[in-house]
């Protein structure tokens, strides 16, 4: 017994060995292709002839949908996976409204935004404040405004769940397997995080009661929260907390708090390589941790027992104005990358 045990042992050892050294490449695919302009299924590219002068929209994609943000157009587009409208929601100016389906709406300035199963459009909308510099805008008053399929405004959303306080700075809107809203906020000092269900906010946790303090010999270590992940299932959580002696970074740890219990229920992983961050839960079972090395871009699976299982790397042509990486609800991954005349829209696999 004592010989299967540990000929069973070095067997899982060498897999953990195989799995943290094996890389697979992930090919892309051109799936849609953005023009700059102002016309319907467009976006207006602010540049000079070096860089961006401004990143004034925001490309997410949920399901069958590419949707788009447009501060400059103060619009919403939700598009096909080929590029194609499907619905426009804000300022018309210059838009065909006959052939297309559109619904007028006076933005501020659009924030984040997702959409649930009934394809239901939240969208955070912050007040613009007169007098103030535009680095200031992220962390201005804001609210959620809830659109349905076809563009429109249903209700208006704050921290209470009816519009009577703002939200500040919100740093991502999630649905759940139940069509459940939640809304990760964060300050200077702390994280937060709201649970509605339909206009009913159902859950609130102040993460500054939490105290995140390690002790090695003489030296006590810092915890700071540095990014939230919401499990599909709604029910838990990952908090990716990163420990520092002073401003020198130690490791990052991976817990799991039940929403439920309302407490930390467990350590999952220690991760030392501060590149190595926090990007993505797919099936509430396996966690992405992604780092830039040059131009190579690679993520780092483990499951949730904190097992490495594999590695994957996306070759980047990074001769845009800016490329970024985004995945969908079932831990797809897409990128896109902006060019002086059209953003180019990638699916990976």
């Amino acid at each position: 017994m004592k010989l299967k045990a540990a000929v069973y042992i070095f067997a899982l050892s060498i897999f953990a060995s195989c799995a943290y050294w094996n890389v697979s490449s992930l090919n892309s695919k051109l799936i849609a292709e953005i023009s700059n302009g102002e016309a319907a299924g467009q976006i207006q590219i602010i540049k000079d002839e070096y860089a961006l002068n401004d990143l004034s929209f925001r490309i997410e994609v949920f399901r069958k949908n590419i949707i788009v943000a447009d501060n400059s157009l103060k619009r919403v587009q939700v598009l096909d996976m080929n590029g194609k409208p499907e619905l426009i929601i804000g300022s018309l100016t210059g838009i065909d409204k006959s052939s297309y389906s559109t619904s007028p709406f006076n933005f501020g300035v659009i924030g984040s935004f997702t959409q649930d199963y009934d394809n239901n459009l939240y969208i955070q909308n912050r007040l613009q404040i007169r007098g103030r510099g535009s680095d200031s805008t992220s962390f201005s008053p804001s609210y959620i405004l809830v659109f349905n399929d076809k563009g429109e405004l249903q209700y208006t959303m704050g921290k209470t769940g009816t519009p009577d306080i703002p939200f500040f700075y919100i740093e991502k809107l999630f649905v759940d397997s139940s069509d459940r809203l939640f809304v990760i906020s964060r300050t200077f000092n702390t994280w937060e995080l709201y649970r509605f269900n339909k206009k009913k906010r159902e859950k609130y946790i102040d993460f500054s009661r939490l105290e995140f303090k390690e002790k090695d010999n003489n030296e006590t270590y810092e915890g700071k929260i540095e990014n939230i992940e919401i499990l599909r299932n709604g029910e838990k959580i990952l908090l990716s907390v990163a420990y520092y002696h002073d401003i020198r970074f130690k490791y990052r740890k991976i817990y799991e708090f039940s929403l439920e219990k309302d407490k930390i229920t467990r350590e999952i992983s220690t991760i030392p390589d501060p590149k190595n961050v926090l990007f993505k839960v797919v099936d509430d079972k396996i966690m992405y941790f992604w780092n830039i090395d040059g131009k190579d871009v690679k993520f780092m699976l483990q499951n949730t027992e904190g097992s490495i299982i594999n590695n994957i790397k996306l070759d980047f042509d990074n001769k845009n104005y800016f490329s970024k990486i985004i995945s969908n609800e079932n831990g797809r991954f897409f990128s896109y990358h902006v060019a002086s005349d059209s953003i180019q829209i990638y699916e990976w696999e």
